[in-house]
């Protein structure tokens, strides 16, 4: 692969990850106060962090779309940084 080739491919990937970014974003603003107390361990708050609630509906789903926009981002961004290191 030539360098101007790899520069297109590593320009499409960063393109792609910052896409997935930004509906994270955007999800994460959406998303129910309760479906986040995951984040109130690492403030020190335990509210309900052991209580037995199931998300559902709109919650679910889109905890379902952050979980595998995250997914995504991770190996676009692994894949965009070992692209950069092998061929510029």
């Amino acid at each position: 692969m030539s360098s101007a080739t790899a520069q297109i491919v590593i320009l499409v990937i960063e393109i792609i990850a910052m896409i997935a970014s930004i509906i994270m974003i955007l999800i994460g603003i959406f998303q129910n106060k309760n479906s986040q107390s995951g984040l109130s361990a690492l403030n020190g708050g335990n509210d309900e962090l052991f209580s037995n609630s199931k998300e559902r509906g709109l919650d679910k789903t889109l905890s379902t779309w952050m979980m595998s926009l995250g997914i995504i981002f991770f190996i676009v961004a692994l894949a965009a940084c070992i692209l950069t290191n092998i061929y510029l």
